[in-house]
């Protein structure tokens, strides 16, 4: 998920009361769930995201919303989309192993004899960056995340889009 979908909705409660709120359901571990929104916030900020129990890769989609008083309750506006190591981590990912990858080229190219060794100090991490990008692409749909969010608010703070 490249891009950062925005988020905009009212609740007809205040900031503080959803804080207390999303605090009571978050303190609670709820061991029996199979997933569940979990997040952290205050008054003014929430960060929530969809987690599915014993699967957890911290690039899941998130919610970063802000909140204050409108209209006697309150407007939560944000964005939902990759947290920032899941958009930079592949980056990093490729850009490391690439090293390794020019090296075992280079040795091969330039010293003799090094053929063996050379293949395999550039074919591991070339291993590697295609393993980890079909990983990457393998993480769970975010529009099903975004959907279990929103369902959450609405049913634990009554938010709803505004119109």
């Amino acid at each position: 998920m490249a891009n950062h979908e925005p988020v905009d909705l009212y609740a007809p409660h205040s900031p503080e009361q959803i804080a207390r709120t999303l605090k009571r359901i978050m303190d609670d571990p709820m061991p029996g769930a199979k997933a569940r929104v979990f997040g952290k916030g205050s008054e003014r900020e929430m960060t929530l995201c969809y987690r599915r129990r014993n699967s957890r890769t911290n690039m899941e989609p998130v919610l970063d919303a802000v909140m204050e008083s409108y209209k006697g309750g309150t407007r939560i506006t944000g964005t939902f989309g990759a947290p920032p190591g899941a958009r930079y981590f592949p980056f990093m990912w490729v850009g490391f192993l690439s090293l390794f990858v020019i090296g075992g080229v280079a040795a091969y190219i330039y010293i003799p004899g090094a053929g063996l060794f050379a293949t395999i100090f550039a074919g591991i991490p070339l291993l590697m960056i295609f393993t980890g990008l079909a990983a990457f692409r393998a993480q769970p749909d975010a529009a099903e995340d975004k959907s279990k969010i929103l369902a959450f608010l609405a049913e634990q703070i009554d938010a709803r889009p505004i119109a």
